[in-house]
């Protein structure tokens, strides 16, 4: 093997090995000896590539950004529905993060004690960013129902995906397609307008699971009620179940 290439499979090898261990442990709990190990190489091999565990965590968290980069390439689909390709992005990261150690941690990272903004800044205000660029653009194709509040659409949709990455550290079956499918199921029909929910599809590329109308789960459109609602101690009776 050239001497090049080898120099190369060993910066891999060692990005992996990092990834796994921050992915375990977090980077505070990562030592450098644990890196070699799972790596296979020698601490001089490391030094070599890395001056730093921080070095090492630029690295990951570099390569991270590039499968994120990915991931916009494939749910991009000129010509298609503004939310459909909301809807693929999201799949698409949630596979990612299922099966990619790099891009898992890399994200992890951003939230470790340890490491300043200016080494990894946060994601969230550009994903939430890129979720309300969306929703504008579904506005503007006549998507949405005329009363969405775009903002706090954006903000909930941004603070609910992102929760799903935290708690799938701990369980990845968060991960899952059928979570997802869920979530884009409960949120869509406050949403959209009934006569577009036809043009989205809430699975993954591939599947063709589709939003549920009201009519669909054999239940009528609810009906805009003048009283107020029951008294308060009426309510607190019912959710104890009296």
């Amino acid at each position: 093997m050239p001497r090049q290439e080898r120099a190369e499979r060993t910066r891999q090898l060692l990005i992996e090995a990092a990834a796994t261990s921050f992915d375990a442990m977090g980077f505070a709990m990562t030592g450098l000896s644990e890196v070699t190990q799972l790596a296979g190489v020698s601490k001089g091999a490391l030094y070599f590539h890395f001056g730093s565990k921080e070095q090492l965590a630029e690295a990951v968290m570099a390569e991270s950004r590039e499968g994120l980069r990915g991931v916009i390439r494939t749910a991009r689909h000129p010509g298609g529905p503004s939310l459909q390709y909301l809807i693929d992005l999201c799949h698409g990261m949630a596979h990612r993060l299922d099966h990619d150690v790099v891009f898992r941690a890399g994200l992890r990272l951003t939230d470790e004690p340890g490491l300043g903004a200016d080494r990894c800044p946060s994601p969230h205000p550009s994903w939430a960013k890129v979720i309300r660029r969306q929703l504008q653009k579904a506005a503007t194709e006549r998507d949405l129902q005329a009363d969405v509040l775009l903002d706090e659409t954006a903000t909930l949709l941004a603070a609910t995906t992102a929760g799903i990455e935290v708690l799938a550290r701990r369980d990845r079956t968060w991960l899952s397609q059928q979570v997802l499918v869920g979530l884009w199921q409960a949120v869509l029909p406050s949403m959209v307008a009934a006569e577009r929910l036809g043009r989205l599809r809430t699975g993954s590329s591939g599947t063709d699971p589709r939003p549920h109308l009201p009519e669909q789960a054999g239940l009528p459109r609810a009906q805009p009620r003048e009283e107020t609602g029951p008294p308060i101690g009426d309510s607190a009776e019912r959710y104890q179940g009296a």
